[in-house]
């Protein structure tokens, strides 16, 4: 049985990548900012925070594959 990413990337996807992506752009713009500043603790801070978001987005860009599909 053939998968079809256009059913398992509709719109429940598209707004969770869309929410990750502008929370990830402002975070960017603060580790910059904190960059400039030459304070590392809070650029690490907000390294870590991306990542974080990172990691939520894709396990949930899983569970609503799993939950399209079936599995």
């Amino acid at each position: 049985m053939s998968r079809d990413t256009g059913k398992a990337l509709g719109g429940p996807a598209i707004a969770l990548v869309g929410i990750g992506a502008i929370i990830d752009i402002i975070l960017f713009y603060f580790m910059f900012k904190f960059a400039d500043e030459e304070n590392l603790f809070m650029v690490l801070l907000t390294a870590a925070l991306i990542g974080i978001i990172a990691l939520g987005i894709a396990k949930g860009l899983v569970s609503l594959s799993r939950r399209n599909y079936g599995k």
